[in-house]
């Protein structure tokens, strides 16, 4: 099957550049005839949520619903404004669960922002979200699909997208190099985003580069990028526990041309032997947006396969009225009006009458439709809220039951032995340094405890330091069982003895 012309559109800037089907790129008119049009969303005017669901769904219209009823309910979407949300389903290990990343814009907020290009369009067939757009480097470039992140930093927008064997797998936003330009102002550096591509391009974050007079801009640009492989080294360690992410095997890079200088020695102190490649696409394109060069390939990908799964788009070409349901009729009320012309005038206004009701019938029951949804989500978000302060009443009345033990418990102890007070007191005041908190209390022996304790700080060293401030407080024995992690938080039954 031959693939489709695109005629691609910068919403922004209203320019617009043809891709054939042989894959060349030529300027065209923004109206452009007989072609498939399509454009992209910068990544920040869409909404990402990540988050699980379980395998219960029958047919993909229930899914469908949940997700948006999910994406209400989490992120507090106005239930007033027009959304246009669709997802992807991510690949896991997990099997009893479906991990869902769901996009979501604000569909007048887009018309509002981009006024200008859709005055001078009719529609808009394809509407393609920039992250998803990397997958067609696999198909057009000789990449291997490995474990990779890609990083893009344009003038206005920027973000961190990891693929796992050629498949989406997450994004995050970074500093743009504007917002870059916008903080080097604050401290009293001004450069504009060309002066600072320069910097990057021939000095990058080698330190010798700079002059005594420049190092306050080495150590911003250093700290910059620092701060992104730092976040890349931590989303990798994320990635391989939730899509068994064994490795990170490639980072490339969009900056201008080419690996900015020490850039990949900086990166090897967070990433070790990963290598760090440029994304040198379309230089002989230079003119056009490249991830509007990178978004007309994957469109013109997309379209090929039939796949309509990513099309954010909510700007596509009415169908003519001889194609809808109402028209057919038309067209066979006429005929039959040719063909018979001797039925009475009367009879032509009726039908006519009756297209109008069913028109205004349909237009009301898709009022109410909208209406029952709203209500549904809302009706689900307000269940949800009682079934969440319901859990909580117990959480609170588990606690205040367990508190209460321990307290008899303590006074108890305290009635048999006052000495007990002050090993009393040195346990407390060391619970709370380590910030540690107490499940149980037992005696066990003549000045002899068994507390169990446990950790939410994600740290496993805690209680060690705990029991070794314990003996340094002249208890004659301190010891546990084994340090155990259960459901977020480190336990542990430590004995203690005066």
């Amino acid at each position: 099957m031959a693939q489709k012309k695109i005629n691609f559109i910068n919403l922004k800037s209203g320019d617009a550049f043809l891709l054939d089907a042989q894959g060349k790129i030529s300027p065209s008119k923004t109206e452009a005839k007989k072609v498939l049009t399509a454009s992209r969303l910068a990544y920040n005017d869409i909404i990402i949520h990540s988050f699980k669901l379980d395998k219960v769904y029958k047919t993909p219209q229930e899914l469908t619903l949940a997700v948006e009823m999910k994406m209400y309910e989490d992120l507090a979407l106005d239930l007033q404004k027009e959304y246009r949300i669709f997802y992807i389903e991510k690949p896991t290990e997990v099997g009893d669960i479906l991990l869902i990343e769901a996009f979501a814009y604000d569909k007048n907020a887009i018309l509002e922002k981009y006024a200008a290009t859709f005055k001078k369009i009719r529609h808009l067939d394809f509407l393609a979200h920039p992250v998803l757009a990397f997958e067609t480097i696999y198909t057009h470039e000789d990449v291997p699909r490995a474990n990779d992140a890609f990083i893009y930093i344009g003038d206005e927008e920027a973000f961190l997208t990891f693929y796992k064997e050629g498949a989406y797998v997450s994004s995050k936003k970074l500093k743009s190099l504007q917002e870059m330009c916008d903080e080097l102002d604050t401290k009293g550096i001004r450069l504009t985003i060309d002066e600072l591509k320069e910097a990057l391009r021939s000095k990058g974050v080698c330190k010798e580069n700079y002059t005594l007079f420049e190092y306050d801009l080495y150590e911003y640009i250093h700290d910059t990028f620092d701060r992104i492989f730092s976040t890349i080294k931590n989303l990798a360690l994320h990635n391989r526990n939730i899509y068994n992410f064994a490795q990170l095997d490639h980072v490339y890079l969009r900056l201008g041309d080419g690996i900015i200088p020490e850039l990949p020695l900086l990166a090897a102190g967070y990433l070790e032997s990963t290598q760090i490649l440029p994304i040198n696409l379309y230089k002989e394109h230079s003119a056009y947006d490249f991830l509007d060069l990178l978004s007309a390939h994957y469109v013109q990908d997309y379209t090929e396969s039939g796949d309509e799964a990513a099309n954010l788009t909510f700007y596509k070409k009415k169908i003519p009225f001889y194609h809808t349901q109402t028209g057919r009729f038309a067209i066979a009320a006429a005929a039959g009006i040719l063909l018979a012309f001797a039925y009475p005038a009367w009879q032509q206004y009726t039908i006519y009458q009756l297209e109008q009701e069913n028109e205004t019938l349909q237009q009301q029951l898709d009022t109410l439709r909208q209406s029952s949804r709203r209500l549904e989500r809302k009706y689900a978000s307000v269940k949800k809220e009682i079934a969440h302060y319901t859990k909580a009443k117990q959480e609170v009345d588990r606690k205040f039951t367990r508190l209460r033990h321990i307290a008899d418990r303590l006074l108890t102890l305290k009635s048999k032995d006052d000495q007990y007070t002050t090993m009393l007191l040195t346990i407390n005041d060391l619970l709370h340094k380590y910030g540690l908190t107490v499940d149980k209390v037992t005696q066990t022996g003549e000045k002899s405890l068994d507390i169990e304790i446990y950790s939410r700080e994600n740290r496993r060293d805690t209680i060690a330091l705990f029991m070794k401030d314990l003996l340094s407080e002249g208890f004659s024995k301190v010891t546990s069982n084994e340090i155990t992690l259960s459901d977020d938080a480190y336990k542990s039954v430590v004995t203690v003895k005066r």
